[in-house]
């Protein structure tokens, strides 16, 4: 499927100037992404069941897996309106998990609550530390809960909804509703986490949260020493960039630098020029300064994101703060990426030559 999907988005370039065949190959696309993920649920539910289900545990970020997540079902997000909060990563969070398998759980989460709360709704993703009553261990646990004000389900059903091939009324009231895998297969991924997955509802029309309960990593980890085994030295082909920044040194800097490197760079030093370069050059990759004043960085992700011509387009973040709350925030905005000033040019050139990669999605 993966030919086809990338022969769409070939496609879509190839009649860029044609709105109409750009809008009905954004809804090829988009059915055929449904397809991929009915046909990887499918193949998910089959392994678990024959215990052939590979799961390859690391220490790795919390931040970065939730990136990965919201990243893979942002068109959901997006194209619905709805609203959607991060919180409680603030500080940094390490788990030992398989980074892959935790972010599809979430993803299928966070793809539920858009599908089935009404467009403009809220869906929240708060992470938080509680102690272990259990007996037989002492370790902290990781919680994360993933809410919505959207449909809600019955409580007749819910003690089945992680049933496989298990429907809610929700689940058949859209055409898109799925198979009724999808959380079967996260609750046998967290199991296999050694986590606990469950559901709560008011009932019909009250929203849902569903809960996750992980180890966390208790031992230290060195951040740093994680992030420089997953950023190997690279060289990036040349790319058209789009550097977006108010501050004209900067931007004059950075811009030669680049092109140095022997990349194509257009720049702008606002947000409403900002997308109007985006329309017309349609760059690669867009670098854009988060504190303009006017229209900001996020107005300007958000904007762009709606914009189905620019799918293929990766958005890094650039912006002098570091917290895992304003990391949180470009994620909620469209952005693919986030890099901290001063810019390490090391991180951006990781970032141009892995922009191809579709698993390759977070903060570097």
């Amino acid at each position: 499927m993966t030919p086809i999907d990338g022969a769409i988005s070939a496609a879509k370039r190839l009649c860029v100037e044609d709105e109409r065949a750009v809008e009905m190959l954004t809804v090829a696309q988009r059915q055929m992404r449904h397809l991929r993920t009915l046909v990887d649920d499918l193949l998910d539910a089959a392994r678990l069941k024959h215990g052939k289900l590979a799961i390859k545990h690391s220490d790795t970020s919390l931040s970065e897996i939730v990136f990965d997540a919201v990243t893979a079902i942002r068109h959901h997000i997006l194209s619905r309106r709805h609203t959607l909060r991060i919180t409680g990563l603030d500080e940094p969070v390490y788990v030992r998990a398989d980074h892959v398998r935790l972010s599809q759980v979430l993803g299928n989460l966070l793809s539920n609550a858009a599908k089935y709360t009404p467009v403009g709704g809220t869906i929240e993703l708060n992470v938080r530390v509680e102690a272990n009553n259990s007996s037989d261990q002492s370790d902290a646990l990781l919680v994360i809960d993933v809410a919505d004000n959207g449909m809600g389900i019955d409580s007749a059903v819910q003690p089945r909804v992680f049933d496989l091939f298990a429907q809610s009324a929700r689940g058949r009231a859209r055409s898109e509703g799925g198979l009724g895998i999808g959380l079967a297969v996260a609750k046998r991924m967290v199991e296999l986490h050694q986590g606990t997955i469950s559901l709560r509802s008011e009932g019909s029309g009250k929203g849902t949260v569903v809960t996750l309960r992980l180890p966390i990593l208790q031992k230290a980890v060195d951040a740093a020493d994680i992030a420089a085994r997953k950023m190997p030295s690279v060289t990036p082909e040349p790319a058209r960039l789009l550097l977006v920044d108010d501050n004209q040194d900067a931007l004059r800097a950075l811009s030669v630098l680049l092109e140095l490197e022997g990349h194509e760079v257009t720049t702008s030093d606002n947000g409403r020029d900002a997308i109007r370069l985006m329309s017309e050059k349609h760059p690669e990759v867009a670098i854009v300064d988060v504190g303009m004043p006017e229209m900001d960085g996020f107005e300007v992700a958000r904007t762009v994101r709606l914009n189905h011509r620019l799918d293929d387009m990766v958005l890094v973040a650039l912006t002098g703060y570091a917290s895992e709350s304003d990391k949180s925030r470009a994620l909620a905005a469209g952005f693919d990426f986030h890099l901290t000033k001063p810019l390490s040019l090391d991180k951006l050139q990781y970032i141009l030559a892995n922009r191809a990669d579709g698993t390759l999605r977070g903060i570097v």
